[in-house]
C-alpha cells in the first residue's frame, strides 16, 4: 500500500508545482490599475453614453482577471486584462469618434452659414 501512495503523491505533487509555474507570474496590482485607469479613460471619453456595450464589457473583462488573480490563475488573469484594455480602449475610440464626428458637422454647418452670409453679402453689393 506505501508503494501505490508515495508515487501517487509524487505525481499529484508534481501536477500541481507544473500547474502553477505554468501559470507563469501573477499580475501585480499595477497592472490592475492601469487597467482600471483605461477603463476610467473610456468613461472620461463619453464611453457611458457612445459605446455602453464595449464599456460592460470591460467591465466583466476587469473582474474575470480580479476574479482569475484571486484563485491564483495568472495566465487567465492576463488573458482577461487584455481583453479588457482592448474593450476599454474601442469603448474611449468609439467616444472620441462620435465626438469628432459631431463636431465636424458643427463645423460644416457654420461654414455653410458664412458661405450663405458671405453669397448674401456679395448680392448686396451688386445691387446699384
Amino acid at each position: 500500500m506505501k508503494n501505490v501512495i508515495w508515487p501517487t503523491l509524487v505525481i499529484a505533487v508534481s501536477s500541481i508545482a507544473m500547474g502553477c509555474a505554468s501559470s507563469g507570474p501573477p499580475v501585480s496590482p499595477a497592472q490592475l490599475a492601469e487597467t482600471e485607469a483605461v477603463i476610467r479613460s473610456a468613461e472620461s471619453a463619453g464611453a457611458f453614453e457612445q459605446a455602453p456595450d464595449l464599456l460592460q464589457k470591460a467591465r466583466q473583462a476587469l473582474s474575470a482577471a480580479q476574479q482569475s488573480t484571486g484563485r491564483g490563475d495568472h495566465a487567465a488573469a492576463r488573458r482577461h486584462i487584455l481583453e479588457t484594455t482592448t474593450f476599454a480602449e474601442a469603448a474611449r475610440d468609439r467616444a472620441q469618434t462620435v465626438r469628432i464626428k459631431n463636431d465636424a458637422a458643427t463645423i460644416q454647418q457654420q461654414a455653410d452659414e458664412l458661405e450663405g452670409k458671405a453669397k448674401q453679402l456679395q448680392e448686396e453689393l451688386r445691387k446699384p
